[in-house]
């Protein structure tokens, strides 16, 4: 049985707590006002860093398309969010579930935010995140002209698997955190309030 979603003021509570740099998983439907958290992030996001991330151009100004790329499917998958300082969102990870043993994973980073380490320090805690939840692979898909992301997967461990087209699929066996220290891996995840605001 899921637990309980707490109400509106207790995730505003909660997310004041946050320091800066630490991650928030959400595993339920957005409420309106993180919605809004997401359109911001997208309005000061690159066309471009857009198109790699999702693999095709899209409005992502219009709000159905928005929410068909960024909608989080209950019981299957998780967006993590790497906020600044005030609380927007300067990076979003998803994590989906293809197996109770394998997800994939996806990254993006606000375009004023990159360069700044940002991306890989939710790419680290959101793998030990899925250590957490007893994921055993993750697998991700990236655009070969996706030279920056493939180059921080290289980075963390993720290997090539195969060629599909114009995207390589890559995986990473999340049994290199858990056999080594998972605090020494990601040094800051916010277990509490992940699991609080779930």
């Amino acid at each position: 049985m899921p637990p309980a979603i707490p109400d509106e003021n207790k995730i505003l509570r909660l997310r004041r707590e946050i320091r800066h740099g630490e991650s928030v998983a959400l595993a339920r439907a957005l409420t309106e006002s993180e919605w809004e958290r997401v359109r911001a992030f997208v309005r000061r996001t690159s066309r471009e860093s857009l198109r790699l991330r999702f693999g095709q151009a899209a409005d992502f100004l219009d709000d159905h398309t928005l929410k068909r790329f960024f909608h989080i499917v209950n019981g299957r998958g998780e967006m993590i969010w790497m906020p600044e300082q005030g609380g927007a969102i300067c990076a979003i990870a998803h994590l989906v579930r293809l197996s109770p043993v394998e997800a994939e994973i996806a990254l993006i980073v606000r375009s004023d935010c990159t360069r700044r380490g940002i991306g890989e320090k939710l790419l680290r805690a959101t793998l030990v995140h899925a250590a957490r939840q007893g994921l055993g692979t993750l697998s991700a898909l990236v655009l070969y002209e996706n030279t920056g992301m493939l180059r921080l997967a290289r980075k963390v461990g993720f290997e090539p698997r195969k060629s599909c087209g114009v995207a390589i699929e890559l995986e990473f066996d999340l049994r290199q955190i858990r056999d080594t220290a998972m605090a020494a891996f990601a040094p800051e995840p916010a277990d509490a309030i992940e699991a609080a605001i779930r």
